[in-house]
């Protein structure tokens, strides 16, 4: 087994790489074939607001359902947020397409764990 990693300390002193703001996301619910008229909304991300600077790593968790996915589909611009904001390196990536998209989505990357590997249900977190 490899030991860990020795990662440099989160600067406090420089701006976040990542800001979001207010960050929301709401899924309408439909009624309907021909006029689909809305009757609602599943509200996945609701006020979602966090700073990420060099040198941290930010871990989302939480129960099936909760958000978490979608937060990470919002950061990468693969979903379109309902409200709010979300800049990297100090610029509004939410109404970015094209080029400048891919652009910034190579600096960015969604991690996936496998449930059942991920977590040893006998350690206790805290």
């Amino acid at each position: 087994m490899q030991p860990p990693q020795q990662t440099s300390p989160a600067d406090r002193t420089t701006g976040p790489i990542l800001e979001v703001r207010g960050l929301v996301k709401h899924f309408p619910l439909t009624q309907g074939i021909l006029l689909r008229r809305r009757i609602g909304a599943v509200k996945a991300v609701d006020g979602v607001s966090f700073d990420l600077r060099p040198g941290e790593t930010l871990g989302i968790v939480g129960e099936s359902g909760c958000g978490k996915s979608t937060v990470a589909r919002l950061l990468m611009s693969l979903e379109t947020p309902t409200a709010g904001s979300i800049r990297y390196r100090g610029q509004d990536i939410t109404g970015l397409s094209g080029r400048a998209l891919k652009a910034v989505r190579r600096n960015i990357q969604m991690v996936f764990q496998d449930p059942y590997t991920s977590l040893n249900p006998r350690m206790t977190v805290g």
